[in-house]
């Protein structure tokens, strides 16, 4: 199979971005700096991830889809059970209450399930933004089923889906294009550092009701700033994303393996020491940081991609011959 390089060098840096997020997630109360990076990186990591995801999605097979995305999903549900009841920070199973970066998973299965029929409703993209502004409003919808999350999200795997590399490159190739990205994107960060404190954390996520995040009023405002901001991100960042194989882009063919156990990583240090509340200065909380980007590199190495990808390939398709 030959690979994308343009979209290996965007997913590497999605998955890096993932870790760092989470582990600066654990300062964000603490330091200004830790705050920004969380806030820039949430308002559109996972947004991308699904864009590129949806990208990837034109065939899809239900017993791939199970293989791929249930049953790791399933397997490391179990795990993160069985490590928070040793713990004592669990105590009953909930296959579909997702635990940390789990959501995605199942989140994916359901999209990539649905597209093939959805994308031939008329107007699908701007129902599916309406949709998901309006499930705001719905107090039951949570991390119950990643339905929040699957719902909110759908919008930008739907353009991800429709997205045309080829139009896009015609146009982003242009050295004026990318300079303006450039310029672009300093400014938007630098106008998010000495903003981010305004930002609600909750409200970028999606992931809740309006009504839990305390923004009952101005909710369907909010979010549809986050689906712009959001957009506008992913496109940005497509623009000034080298084209080329570099030594990097491993990375991003190898993503699944950093994002299914640097969550574990970060969890055991969460709940088994006292690390992230005895780091206070802006130095240390750079060298954790450090530290997980050369977690995301150890996690990318050939046995831990080998790793999933057998957990990824149970052979399952005589248990659904019926399919």
């Amino acid at each position: 199979m030959n690979r994308d390089s343009y979209f290996d060098n965007y997913r590497g840096l999605l998955i890096l971005l993932v870790v760092i997020g989470h582990f600066a997630g654990a300062f964000i109360y603490k330091n200004h700096l830790m705050e920004f990076l969380v806030i820039t990186i949430y308002g559109f990591h996972m947004p991308a991830f699904a864009f590129i995801s949806a990208y990837f999605s034109k065939k899809n097979n239900l017993v791939k889809l199970i293989k791929t995305l249930l049953i790791p999903y399933f397997i490391f549900q179990i795990i993160y059970f069985l490590f928070l009841y040793y713990i004592g920070r669990e105590s009953d199973l909930e296959l579909l209450q997702p635990y940390f970066t789990l959501w995605f998973m199942l989140s994916l299965f359901c999209w990539r399930l649905i597209i093939d029929r959805i994308i031939k409703i008329k107007g699908i993209l701007a129902i599916s933004y309406i949709v998901a502004v309006l499930a705001g409003y719905v107090t039951v919808i949570g991390a119950f089923g990643a339905i929040g999350r699957t719902i909110t999200y759908l919008p930008f795997f739907i353009l991800g889906y429709t997205f045309n590399k080829e139009k896009f490159m015609k146009f982003a190739d242009r050295k004026y294009i990318k300079i303006g990205a450039g310029i672009v994107l300093t400014l938007i960060f630098v106008i998010l550092y000495f903003n981010s404190d305004y930002i609600d954390f909750d409200v970028l996520i999606m992931k809740y009701s309006y009504v839990k995040s305390d923004l009952l009023q101005w909710g369907w405002l909010y979010r549809s700033l986050v689906y712009v901001f959001s957009t506008v991100l992913i496109y940005l960042i497509a623009v000034v994303i080298p084209r080329n194989k570099h030594w990097f882009t491993y990375l991003g063919q190898r993503t699944m393996s950093i994002y299914l156990l640097h969550g574990l990583i970060y969890k055991f240090i969460q709940y088994r020491t006292n690390l992230y509340d005895t780091v206070d200065t802006v130095i240390e909380m750079l060298f954790i940081l450090l530290l997980a980007i050369i977690l995301t590199f150890i996690l990318s190495l050939k046995p831990f991609d080998m790793l999933i990808r057998k957990i990824s390939s149970v052979p399952i398709e005589k248990l659904l011959s019926w399919y």
